[in-house]
C-alpha cells in the first residue's frame, strides 16, 4: 500500500471514530429525552398498547405530538450533518451517516437498557418512529438495520480508502 493509501486509510479511520464518538454520545441524549417523556406522560411505561386520547369516536391528536416528531427530524439532521462533516465525497457522506444512524440506534437502546432495564428482550415492542406515521415492532427490527447500516457504511468508506472503485448503478 502507498503512502497516499495509508494517509487516506488513517484519516477516514479517524473521522469513523469521531462519528462513532458523536452517535453513541447523541444516543445518550436521546434516551435521556425519551426517559423523560415518558416519565412525564406515560408514568414511566414503555408498555404497549401506548394510551391514546379518543373523543366522539375519533383519536385526539397529542399537541406534542408534532414537537416529536420535530424532534426526530432534528435527530435525521444532526446524524445527517455528522456524515456530511465526515465525508470527502458523496459516497462517503452517505456512509458515515449511515454509520452515525446506525451507531445511533443501536446505542439508544443500549442507554435505555442500562438507565432503565428496558427492553427486557430484543423482541419487546416499542414505538419505533413517528415519520411520517407512527412505526412499531419489536426492538430487534431497528437493531439489526442499524448494525447493517454500520457495517455497510464501514465497508465502503475502507474498502474506497484502498483504492477499489465504487459506483453506484440504477439498477
Amino acid at each position: 500500500m502507498n503512502a497516499a493509501a495509508v494517509h487516506a486509510t488513517r484519516d477516514a479511520r479517524f473521522r469513523w471514530i469521531g462519528v462513532v464518538v458523536f452517535a453513541i454520545a447523541f444516543a445518550y441524549v436521546e434516551s435521556a429525552v425519551v426517559v423523560y417523556l415518558r416519565k412525564i406522560y406515560f408514568g414511566g411505561s414503555f408498555d404497549f398498547p401506548i394510551a391514546t386520547l379518543w373523543k366522539d369516536g375519533r383519536r385526539v391528536l397529542d399537541p406534542l405530538i408534532p414537537i416529536k416528531m420535530g424532534r426526530e427530524a432534528a435527530t435525521l439532521v444532526m446524524l445527517a450533518a455528522a456524515g456530511i462533516l465526515a465525508g470527502r465525497n458523496g459516497l462517503q457522506r452517505l456512509c458515515f451517516f449511515l454509520i452515525a444512524f446506525g451507531v445511533w440506534d443501536i446505542f439508544y437502546y443500549l442507554w435505555l437498557k442500562v438507565i432503565l432495564g428496558w427492553p427486557q428482550s430484543l423482541m419487546t415492542w416499542d414505538l419505533l418512529f413517528y415519520i411520517p406515521l407512527p412505526w412499531v415492532g419489536p426492538v430487534i427490527a431497528p437493531v439489526l438495520i442499524a448494525a447493517t447500516m454500520t457495517a455497510a457504511g464501514t465497508a465502503l468508506i475502507f474498502l474506497e480508502g484502498k483504492g477499489y472503485p465504487i459506483r453506484w448503478r440504477r439498477v
